[in-house]
């Protein structure tokens, strides 16, 4: 587990102090929908949702769209894509 963490913790020391405010105001939610965007470009809500974390469906959506207005994910109908910055 330690070596696992290992590399995320050196990439968060190289982070511009901007860039950690934003890392670390996402939630582990936010960064599950992240990762799976960033593995599948094009994701649609129902997959966006199954999650291993214990939300409930209002609550993942509110996520989502606070994820929308950082401007981190488009959606287009019932389908959401990462945005590259």
């Amino acid at each position: 587990m330690i070596k696992n963490l290992k590399p995320i913790l050196n990439l968060i020391n190289k982070l511009e102090p901007k860039e950690l405010r934003l890392y670390f105001s996402l939630n582990s939610y936010q960064m599950e929908i992240l990762a799976k965007l960033n593995k599948d470009r094009n994701l649609n809500a129902q997959s966006l949702l199954k999650s291993q974390i214990k939300l409930s469906k209002a609550q993942k959506y509110r996520y989502i769209n606070k994820l929308i207005l950082k401007k981190f994910i488009s959606k287009s109908y019932n389908c959401y894509n990462l945005k590259l910055m």
